[in-house]
Order: C-alpha cells, then structure tokens, then sequence
C-alpha cells in the first residue's frame, strides 16, 4: 500500500517538475522574442532596414539573445569571454545583411545598441 502511495506522489512530483520547467522554458522564450523583436525595431528605425533585412536581422537577433539568456550558472568572466565571442558572430551575420553604409551606422552607434541589448534582457 505503501509503495503505490510513494510512487503515486513520485510521479506527481515528477509531473509537477516537468510543467514548471516547461513553463519557465516558455518564459525565456517569450523574453528573447519580445527582446529580439524591440531590438530589430530599433535596428529598423535606426538603419532603414528593408522587410528582407529585418526579418534576417530579426533572426540573427533571436539568436544572439538566446546564447545571452543561456548559462546563467557561469561567472562574470565566463559570461564576458562568451559575450564577446557572440558579438563578433552577430556582427560578422550583421555585415553579410546590411549594406556598406548601414553597417558603418551600425558600428558608430554600438554602445546606443548595447543599451537597448542590455534593456531587453533585464
């Protein structure tokens, strides 16, 4: 009798674990898409993005929150290692979409978009 009741609340507990997950999960989707979308907005008004390019920069945005949001666990020097490497990444994506003088725009206004980077993922 015993061993049904435990397993019984063993797979409630389970259950229970594995919505809570799946909801915080949703969560910090939500937050990089809503994040990447006013980021690219801005990126928009900023650089007169075409819709071709901000739907890819849209994508290249998602991602680059998503790698941000993830590893919450690391130290301040991991976190900034990996940061920099991600920059370098979107920047590099970035260049391929935007033409010689949005990206030259881009590039002068780097810390105004760090800002706004920095907003989205509070």
């Amino acid at each position: 009798m015993t061993k049904k009741l435990t397993g019984r609340v063993k797979n409630l507990v389970s259950t229970l674990v594995l919505a809570l997950l799946f909801c915080v999960t949703a969560n910090a989707q939500d937050k990089v898409s809503e994040g990447a979308a006013k980021v690219t907005t801005h990126m928009k008004s900023q650089l007169s993005l075409n819709d071709n390019q901000y739907t890819q920069v849209l994508a290249i945005n998602k991602d680059y929150l998503k790698k941000l949001d993830e590893n919450p666990g690391a130290t301040a020097v991991q976190r900034a290692k990996k940061k920099k490497t991600y920059d370098e990444d979107r920047d590099k994506k970035l260049k391929s979409v935007l033409s010689d003088s949005q990206y030259k725009i881009y590039i002068a206004n780097r810390s105004a978009n760090a800002r706004v980077y920095k907003e989205v993922l509070k």
